[in-house]
């Protein structure tokens, strides 16, 4: 299990320790098991993209301004159950924008 977003803010994982075994499995690596059931959880729980200092300047913009296609998307309605990407014309869109205004 992997998050990104906000540095400290994703899991709320007080109640695992009293039902997982805890396993340290490699530098940000951990294993949770306990009967029947097991699962990874990297980066202690906090987002992955805060590993390395989370630089990641104006290209966040390319990630927001994909939510904001997907969210297009789900407001539209018709999307069958199941996962959906944003179409290619969108991120074509997203990109030359981007580009417009980032690539200096």
């Amino acid at each position: 299990m992997a998050t990104l977003s906000a540095s400290e803010d994703e899991l709320d994982l007080a109640g695992l320790s009293a039902v997982y075994q805890r396993t340290r499995d490699g530098e940000h690596v951990t294993r949770y098991q306990t009967t029947g059931h097991y699962f990874y959880l990297l980066n202690g729980g906090n987002a992955v993209n805060f590993l390395h200092g989370a630089s990641v300047g104006p290209f966040i913009h390319l990630v927001q301004a994909e939510i904001l296609a997907a969210v297009r998307m789900l407001t539209r309605g018709g999307l069958a159950h199941g996962i959906h990407d944003v179409t290619a014309a969108d991120r074509a869109v997203i990109a030359d924008t981007w580009l417009t205004y980032f690539n200096r």
